[in-house]
């Protein structure tokens, strides 16, 4: 029979910063007692320190010892190999003897022979060690991993095959365990996350190819896009190979999670799909998505590293003054002092986004539009008076970057943000000799309402730290760090 391991406490932290309440946790417990499941896997054991990270991704002894007493399931629990390469780390598992049964490591299969050596000290201690080799679909015939299978055989009691990015197909899935099973007789596991909805069917192929162990979590509480439902593949195996599931005991038990569900709405989008289909990390995609600077199509071209070639950018005039034109809405408020203030003057201006150069088409002054992620997409036309463009040193692949005279920066030094519009605006006043450098639209934000506005803040406010010259605030704003001046004050200067 195949046996189940539910990983919902520790692959559903990643949602609750492995915070739990208590009665939720007795609940459950009390639930999964009654229901034909083997392992429960109750959170990680970690030395990170710093940052936040909740009861189940630490385990105190405490912990333990609770969730012992309200369960007489064999419990897991989860190392992450890049922390734990050192013996004296494992100082972590004394005294856990009595309560854990199993620990499992979760590896990069570039690192399996990390993981193996780590592997032989822990089962020195007494506990039957898992490897979870993550990233499967990137496993091809001459993958290094498969030079370890014998090293695997000797020194660990279950592999566990990971679809981290949920991007395996059931054909691709076959191949690999039936690779796997001619090298080794050990027990096989299969962990499948759901970024094409396939957790299901690939744990279906890896049942009928012969694994022994199946991973789920309740409602498909999981990283990203989740993963196998519980209540699925108990419900399956109660309706095709007669599993004793008491079906309202398995009702109870997810109805405990649907505040979860409602307040983090985990499982599969857009972004965990495209992940899915190019083996990209999820992370990845969803920090791009998130601060809305590239489209979908955009960060497949910026993850996959598909640039353009440009020629670089040596302007061939200088500009005492320059004024960076932002997106924040101070801009609309006082358009017509920034417009009066642009004709009295002879300045140079940087749009750092589309969304205003249409407002200053009757500005007589070299227009440069600083291009960044794929902001060039979001306009029809290319202003005529805009004079050409500059983008990041490694330009992201679009065709539209034809449609004006368009140049890349040779490097920005000043900061790691080199995507981002402010930073290339500032690394092209640097270029044009500026000594002036106003900044209007950069308005900050008073109330953070979402994490794009939380990383749009701190990265503009690091941007802003790391200059060497000084900037001008000509509308008001909430970074810091900065000289305030006035738009009004400006136009009588001039």
């Amino acid at each position: 029979m195949i046996k189940l391991l539910d990983c919902t406490l520790r692959d559903g932290g990643y949602y609750t910063s492995w915070d739990f309440e208590r009665k939720l946790i007795q609940n459950y417990l009390t639930y999964i007692e009654k229901l034909p499941i083997d392992y429960i896997e109750v959170g990680y054991r970690s030395n990170i320190s710093s940052g936040y990270f909740g009861e189940y991704f630490f385990l105190p002894v405490d912990t333990l010892k609770f969730i012992k007493e309200h369960s007489s399931k064999k419990l897991a629990i989860m190392l992450n190999t890049k922390e734990f390469y050192e013996e004296q780390n494992l100082d972590l598992l004394k005294g856990l003897g009595e309560y854990i049964s199993l620990v499992r490591l979760a590896t990069d299969p570039k690192r399996i022979d990390i993981a193996i050596n780590l592997a032989k000290k822990i089962r020195k201690r007494g506990f039957d060690v898992a490897i979870n080799v993550m990233y499967i679909s990137t496993l091809d015939e001459k993958h290094i991993f498969f030079k370890y299978l014998d090293d695997i055989q000797q020194n660990i009691d279950i592999l566990n095959l990971v679809d981290s990015y949920g991007s395996m197909y059931p054909e691709r899935l076959r191949w690999l365990i039936k690779t796997i099973k001619q090298k080794i007789e050990i027990p096989l596991g299969f962990h499948g996350h759901n970024n094409l909805e396939l957790s299901f069917i690939n744990t279906l192929e890896a049942i009928k190819n012969g694994v022994d162990f199946v991973d789920s979590t309740i409602m498909g509480m999981g990283r990203g896009a989740g993963n196998l439902k519980t209540e699925l593949i108990l419900s399956y195996l109660k309706s095709k190979a007669n599993y004793e599931v008491d079906l309202n005991v398995l009702s109870k038990l997810t109805e405990l999670f649907k505040s979860l569900l409602q307040k983090y709405n985990w499982g599969t989008n857009l972004a965990y799909m495209v992940s899915g289909s190019y083996s990209l990390q999820q992370k990845d995609v969803m920090e791009y998505l998130e601060i809305n600077r590239y489209s979908m199509g955009a960060i497949i071209k910026k993850i996959n590293k598909e640039t353009m070639e440009l020629p670089i950018y040596k302007p061939d005039f200088v500009s005492n003054s320059v004024m960076i034109i932002g997106g924040g809405k101070l801009v609309e408020k006082h358009l017509q002092s920034i417009k009066i203030f642009l004709q009295n003057c002879k300045i140079t201006i940087i749009h750092s986004t589309s969304k205003y150069m249409k407002m200053f088409d009757d500005i007589n002054s070299t227009q440069i539009f600083a291009i960044a992620g794929d902001e060039i997409n979001k306009i029809e036309n290319i202003p005529e008076f805009t004079n050409y463009g500059v983008t990041s040193p490694t330009p992201i692949k679009e065709d539209n970057l034809k449609s004006i005279d368009c140049y890349k920066l040779e490097s920005i030094d000043f900061t790691e943000y080199k995507d981002s519009p402010l930073s290339i605006s500032l690394e092209i006043s640097k270029l044009l000799n500026a000594e002036n450098i106003y900044l209007v639209g950069y308005d900050g934000y008073s109330e953070l309402k979402s994490k794009k506005d939380l990383y749009l803040m701190n990265e503009n406010q690091e941007i802003i730290n790391s200059f060497n010259k000084k900037l001008i605030f000509l509308t008001p704003t909430n970074y810091k760090n900065i000289i305030q001046k006035s738009i009004y004050r400006a136009i009588n200067e001039y």
